[in-house]
């Protein structure tokens, strides 16, 4: 469980969806739940059911009673569904798309495994001529940790923010271009009256005398 308490926060104790079938195999096998799932997840677990179990399993006749009986021990997780549905459907409704509340399933359904592989970070147990086994995370839950994986190397959004900030203080600043100064007003009058004051100093050209 390593693997999923790492990429998709699963912590102890781990809530484990148990099924009908999986229910009715446990009691035949007379494996004890509440024993064998912390050996088999290497931490303490909380076996579920929901009422759409045990009511499928109650309409299934005495062959089943036990397994019904056994459910009645689990913690019960609320499901809104009245009347009640087939108990996969339950479940799967329950995981929902993302697996938001980190629910193990037990289930000897294939094609509800099959479903719930496709929802990264879903484990899955079921039992095989008497032993119980967790898959391997599926494709799809590789998938999403490489991911996860890849998005940590990552820069956040305020360290974004951060560099940014830092790339625009180590910017040279930009060079104003100087502007022409213009002419002082006065300093052109002052020019201009001393050309006009020369010109009137100019001494008068002598007139020839006669003969």
């Amino acid at each position: 469980m390593a693997v999923y308490a790492n990429s998709f926060g699963f912590r102890e104790p781990y809530q484990v969806l148990i099924d009908g079938n999986f229910a009715q195999v446990s009691a035949l096998v007379k494996h004890d739940l509440f024993h064998l799932l912390p050996k088999l997840l290497v931490g303490t677990a909380k076996p579920m059911s929901t009422a759409c179990v045990y009511a499928e399993l109650s309409s299934l006749g005495p062959d089943f009673s036990e397994a019904a009986s056994n459910c009645l021990d689990f913690e019960k997780r609320r499901c809104p569904h009245r009347p009640h549905i087939e108990a996969a459907k339950c479940i799967r409704e329950i995981v929902g798309e993302t697996n938001q509340f980190n629910y193990a399933v037990a289930t000897q359904d294939t094609a509800l495994r099959a479903q719930l592989r496709k929802i990264p970070g879903t484990p899955l147990i079921y039992i095989n001529k008497g032993v119980m086994i967790l898959e391997p995370p599926s494709a799809e839950t590789l998938q999403k940790i490489k991911e996860i994986e890849l998005a940590k190397t990552r820069p956040q959004s305020f360290e974004v923010s951060i560099l940014k900030k830092d790339v625009g203080q180590t910017e040279e600043p930009v060079k104003r271009k100087k502007k022409v100064k213009q002419p002082n007003p006065l300093s052109c009058k002052k020019k201009k009256s001393e050309v006009e004051a020369k010109k009137k100093k100019k001494p008068k050209k002598k007139k020839k005398e006669d003969g």
